[in-house]
């Protein structure tokens, strides 16, 4: 008796969505153009500066920090969202 094989996809296979094609795309831009690759090392630190900030000076506590650090990150997402659509 033979097994038929399975066709299971892999997490590594699976197709990316438009915010990590965006991501990639921005990511290789970086890589050539010195401006973009500052500017983008800024935005990616900059939650773990504020939250840093949070923590440090103003006491709070990392998951109290880390909530709305993330909740700001969603608010302006949305809002760059909703001007795009617009």
């Amino acid at each position: 008796m033979r097994a038929e094989p399975t066709n299971v996809q892999s997490a590594a296979m699976e197709q990316p969505n438009v915010q990590e094609l965006l991501s990639l795309r921005l990511s290789a831009l970086a890589r050539s153009d010195r401006a973009i690759a500052e500017l983008n090392s800024r935005i990616s630190n900059s939650p773990d500066y504020l939250v840093e900030e949070l923590m440090i000076r103003h006491g709070w506590p990392a998951h109290e920090a880390l909530c709305a650090v993330q909740q700001l990150q969603q608010k302006a997402l949305q809002g760059t969202t909703d001007q795009s659509a617009a």
